[in-house]
């Protein structure tokens, strides 16, 4: 299987919550609003999909009935994620989507990037707590339908929505300004079925909860963001979170076997299972100031490095076993920097 390493970097953000009940990224899971039926939400850690179930009236009027899987966020931020329901039929009004809700009461303002079961994309949104949901007042229409990736962003007072089919860019649906939003809201998943005697059920995939950098934003002066490794299926577009942290690494390169990469962190080397795991030192003895210019030999024994030393005047290129051992320098002039490896396995750019 073709697979696709995305190196993504985001500001890392605390899942310190106390009391509560985790389930993936979300802080807690219920029903707003007493519905008929209780829903629930779950989570594949494997696969790193959630199922979410849930009933409920409708999420329109002057009051809501849904079941809501939420993380408290402040200030700004993007919530993106894949939906798709499972099965067909059903009322072509249930709902699923991203929400952003002042609060867990079902009278409560918020702003919903909603897809409904006929395909129907909408953002909606309630201003005050207990005020009647208008059409088309409360309400922006996309003029397409059936999107799969659902995004979120709230950037100062404003909530944007917007919209993608698969191996398409995002479609901007519209935003709406909330004044009176809390700074503290409750940002989620959400499933209603516009029928109380029924439970609908949906898959949701790729969710990614990322707050940018403020504006002015200086890595020297304010510190690197933190880091996330992600493996995309190029067939499914499935992408899998294999490694994050707080601090900073770069540059994987996929080891031959396929079953490996390779990033560098804090000047050294260090392999990591496809499917996540603990990190794994490469021994590169007194060269560890290794950047993010390094590449394996076509055969696969060999691991080309470049690495500043004090007193060298920039980078210099080096060879080491692709196990670790001593390095060979190659490059005696600095800086330099290895771009590539010759297909026979002895020369290098």
């Amino acid at each position: 299987m073709k697979l696709l390493l995305l190196l993504l970097c985001m500001l890392t953000i605390s899942a310190g919550y106390a009391q509560e009940k985790p389930i993936g990224v979300f802080q807690d899971h219920l029903d707003v609003g007493n519905p008929k039926i209780a829903g629930s939400t779950l989570y594949d850690e494997a696969t790193q999909t959630y199922t979410i179930k849930g009933a409920g009236y409708n999420i329109w009027f002057g009051r809501d009935e849904f079941q809501f899987a939420y993380r408290k966020l402040k200030g700004d931020f993007i919530i993106t994620a894949d939906f798709g329901f499972v099965g067909t039929g059903g009322d072509p009004h249930r709902k699923i989507g991203w929400m952003v809700r002042e609060s867990k009461d079902d009278n409560a303002a918020h702003v919903s990037a909603v897809a409904h079961g006929d395909g129907l994309t909408v953002l909606q949104w309630r201003r005050l707590k207990g005020a009647l949901m208008r059409d088309p007042q409360d309400e922006i229409f996309s003029p397409k339908k059936n999107y799969q990736t659902i995004q979120l962003e709230r950037s100062g007072k404003e909530i944007i929505m917007r919209a993608a089919h698969p191996g398409e860019p995002f479609h901007h649906i519209g935003s709406v300004i909330m004044n009176d939003m809390p700074e503290e809201v409750l940002a989620g998943l959400f499933i209603g079925s516009h029928n109380e005697g029924v439970v609908e059920e949906a898959h949701v995939w790729n969710v990614r909860i990322d707050q940018p950098v403020a504006d002015g934003y200086n890595p020297g002066r304010d510190g690197y963001l933190g880091c996330r490794l992600e493996i995309l299926n190029v067939f499914d577009g499935k992408r899998k979170i294999i490694h994050e942290e707080s601090g900073r690494f770069e540059a994987p390169n996929w080891m031959p076997d396929g079953k490996k990469l390779i990033i560098n962190k804090d000047g050294s080397l260090y392999k990591i299972p496809v499917a996540g795991g603990e990190l794994e030192k490469i021994n590169t003895g007194d060269v560890t100031r290794n950047n993010n210019d390094h590449g394996i030999s076509f055969d696969g024994k060999t691991l080309a490095i470049s690495s500043s030393s004090e007193g060298s005047g920039g980078s210099r290129v080096y060879v080491v076993p692709i196990d670790g051992g001593t390095p060979k320098l190659l490059t005696e002039s600095a800086p330099s920097y290895w771009h590539g490896w010759a297909p026979n396995n002895k020369d290098v750019v």
